[in-house]
C-alpha cells in the first residue's frame, strides 16, 4: 500500500502531487523586518531631519548609530539618503569609530518603532548632524555609494551589515553642491 501524506488538521485532505511529482505547498513570505517589527515592536526607523550641507571639500558626519542593548544584535536593513540639489552626494559607512564632533555633540535624532502601535525604545545612541561640518575622525570604511541628486538612493543590505553590542556605525558625506540632505536608517534588534 502506498504512503499517504494526510493535513493535521483531522479533515483528511491528502496532499496534491502534480505532473512532476511535486507537492503542491501555499506560503507567505516576509522580511525579517516585518517580522521583527510586528512580534515585538522591535524594528525601527531612524530618520535624521533635513541637514543643510554647504561644503563641499570635505566629507562631513550626517548620522550616528551604536548598538547599547545588552543581550540583541542590530541588523541594518536599508540605508535611504536624498539631497535636493543639482550634482551629487559621495556617501560613506564607517565602522566603530569614536572621535569626531557628530559623535561628541550628541545630538538625537528620531529612532522610532517601525510598528506605530507600540512605543518600543530603541536599545542604543543615534546621532544626527544639526547641519554642515561635523566631523568623524576615524572609523573602519565599510561601503561607499553615490546618491544622483535630485532624488534619493536605497542601498538594500537585508540584515547584512551586523552591528553587536558596544559597535558603531557612521555615515559621512560629501556633495558636490550646497543642498540639502537627509538619511534614514531602516533597522531591527534580535
Amino acid at each position: 500500500m502506498a504512503e499517504q501524506i494526510i493535513d493535521g488538521t483531522g479533515k483528511g485532505f491528502r496532499a496534491q502531487v502534480d505532473e512532476f511529482n511535486r507537492l503542491s505547498t501555499n506560503c507567505v513570505t516576509q522580511s525579517r523586518i516585518a517580522d521583527r517589527s510586528k512580534r515585538s515592536g522591535d524594528g525601527f526607523i531612524l530618520a535624521t531631519g533635513f541637514i543643510s550641507l554647504t561644503t563641499t571639500g570635505s566629507f562631513s558626519g550626517a548620522a550616528y548609530v551604536k548598538n547599547t542593548s545588552e543581550t540583541k544584535d542590530l541588523f541594518i536593513k536599508s540605508i535611504r539618503t536624498c539631497g535636493d540639489g543639482t550634482g551629487s552626494i559621495k556617501i560613506k559607512i564607517l565602522a566603530n569609530p569614536t572621535t569626531g564632533t557628530l559623535i561628541s555633540n550628541a545630538n538625537a535624532g528620531h529612532a522610532n518603532s517601525s510598528n506605530l502601535g507600540v512605543s518600543t525604545t530603541f536599545e542604543g545612541l543615534y546621532y544626527v548632524a544639526s547641519g554642515d561640518g561635523k566631523t568623524v575622525t576615524d572609523g573602519t570604511h565599510v561601503a561607499q555609494f553615490i546618491n544622483k541628486m535630485v532624488g534619493h538612493s536605497v542601498q538594500d543590505y537585508e540584515g547584512a551589515i551586523v552591528v553587536p553590542n558596544g559597535k558603531s556605525f557612521a555615515i559621512v558625506m560629501q556633495p558636490s553642491v550646497a543642498t540639502d540632505v537627509c538619511v534614514e536608517i531602516q533597522c531591527w534588534f534580535e
